[in-house]
């Protein structure tokens, strides 16, 4: 038993580490390439700016193509919870509260909904709960 709980810590280990954190330059380039591919219109960057962002196809797939850009998300397995919980609790010291809530938020799409749609609910439910968090993730790196 204990010879398994050491595996799977050092398994763990293992993933997060190889997990970089990104950081408001990796962001800026993620979202340049994210808007050329998804065709972003100016009108819909302006909101994206003021952390509005319509649920419409174009923003759900521009979600997901920044969260794939940061490893955070995967079309076909979904939200890679470990990474979220890296990027997003590096500040803090005890990472369960940040653990929670990703976990309730990062859903495994029983409603079977296109992975834009999948990502983009993941992502309003991750700001609307810790949108400072989300922020100082990005400023940290």
């Amino acid at each position: 038993m204990k010879t398994t709980a050491v595996v799977l810590l050092a398994l763990f280990a293992l993933v997060s580490a190889d997990y970089k954190l990104r950081n408001q330059e990796d962001l800026n380039k993620a979202r340049k390439e994210c808007m050329e591919a998804k065709k972003v219109t100016p009108e819909l960057v302006e909101k994206y700016k003021k952390f509005d962002f319509p649920d419409d196809e174009i923003t759900r797939c521009y979600i997901e193509c920044i969260f794939d850009k940061f490893q955070l998300f995967d079309s076909q397995t979904g939200f890679k919870n470990d990474n979220l919980i890296a990027q997003l609790g590096q500040s803090k010291d005890n990472k369960d509260e940040v653990k929670a809530d990703i976990e309730k938020c990062a859903d495994k799409n029983t409603e079977k909904s296109d992975s834009c749609t999948w990502a983009f609910r993941g992502f309003k439910c991750f700001i609307s709960k810790n949108l400072p968090l989300v922020m100082e993730s990005l400023k940290k790196n």
